[in-house]
């Protein structure tokens, strides 16, 4: 089979997770680089031994030798670098949040569409083994009746008013960076968005929410209660609680690696599903191969109708924090 041979737009931390998970991947490999900081895509090019290194993102796109990029600059960026991609006919990897309003990404999914060119966002937690298999739980059965969510997600970072957590100019703030993992976790349990729902931000000195709670109502009176924050951290655990049990991914679902099954009758599985570290994205990189193989321009697992309709979601909670 064909390698899928990757470009990465924007050379920051989370790109170096990219590199690091293609590697895991029999399928592909990340052939070259791009920043519009002067010297930094050479930087990354020479850390990660690749032969294509560009100062333009255009040049990168227009070279014959890519067939598919990675968007890892920050949320304020993915929209202009997505279009730009679809403009050259390339396949897309976005990371999350697509956009960082509906509107935004409705467009990039309508581009992608229109030009029948592959779109995804990079929801890499939704892949993991952990996760998969919390969901095959739920889809038995093995929890009765679905009645409730609890999630959060909180970094504990350092008040610094330049950095991107912080910075409205570039999309700060604790929904759309760390809310958007229980938001979409609340997507993929529930199968649906809420009809009702509920927001409370603390609004922070650079007018960014920093850390804010969402409450959820959904058809058959199921509910979800979710958090986020740029401010403190915490165990960042999630639960889902039906009639007759509960799943629990008792630390970090961010990044899962267990997750435990705990029947009304008192029973309990624990399972342990580890993988390499470094390689945490290579579970929705094998995904977005496998769909690109097979000729479809979306990945089933994190459809593009859902990526609106949570970003939709979001929109709704920004309204609440007005």
């Amino acid at each position: 089979m064909k390698k899928i041979r990757w470009g990465i737009i924007g050379c920051g931390s989370i790109a170096n997770k990219f590199v690091d998970s293609v590697a895991e991947v029999e399928d592909g490999e990340v052939v070259a680089c791009a920043s519009r900081t002067s010297g930094k895509a050479e930087k990354f090019a020479e850390k990660h031994h690749l032969n294509l290194f560009f100062n333009s993102y255009e040049e990168m796109l227009n070279s014959a030798d890519i067939d598919a990029a990675y968007v890892a600059t920050t949320h304020n960026f993915h929209y202009d670098n997505v279009m730009l991609c679809l403009e050259h006919g390339k396949a897309v990897l976005c990371e999350k949040p697509m956009a960082v309003n509906a509107d935004q990404t409705c467009e990039m999914i309508e581009k992608a569409r229109r030009n029948k060119l592959f779109l995804m966002e990079g929801m890499w937690t939704r892949f993991l083994p952990s996760i998969q298999q919390m969901k095959t739980w739920l889809d038995e059965g093995q929890i009765g009746e679905l009645k409730m969510l609890r999630a959060s997600f909180a970094i504990g970072a350092a008040f610094n008013p330049a950095h991107r957590l912080f910075n409205p100019d570039l999309a700060g703030g604790a929904l759309l960076d760390a809310g958007i993992y229980p938001i979409s976790l609340a997507s993929f349990v529930m199968g649906e968005q809420p009809e009702k729902l509920r927001g409370l931000a603390d609004i922070g000195e650079t007018g960014v929410d920093e850390q804010s709670i969402y409450a959820f109502l959904y058809p058959r009176k199921r509910m979800a209660m979710l958090s986020s924050s740029v401010r403190s951290g915490s165990e960042n655990r999630a639960e889902i609680v039906g009639t007759e049990g509960r799943i629990v991914i008792p630390a970090h679902f961010l990044g899962a690696q267990e997750v435990e099954l705990h029947r009304k009758n008192g029973e309990k599985i624990a399972l342990r599903l580890p993988y390499k570290g470094s390689a945490c994205f290579s579970f929705e990189i094998t995904a977005a191969h496998k769909a690109m193989h097979a000729g479809q321009i979306e990945c089933p697992v994190m459809p593009l109708d859902e990526t609106a309709a949570i970003a939709q979601t979001m929109d709704r909670l920004q309204v609440e924090f007005a």
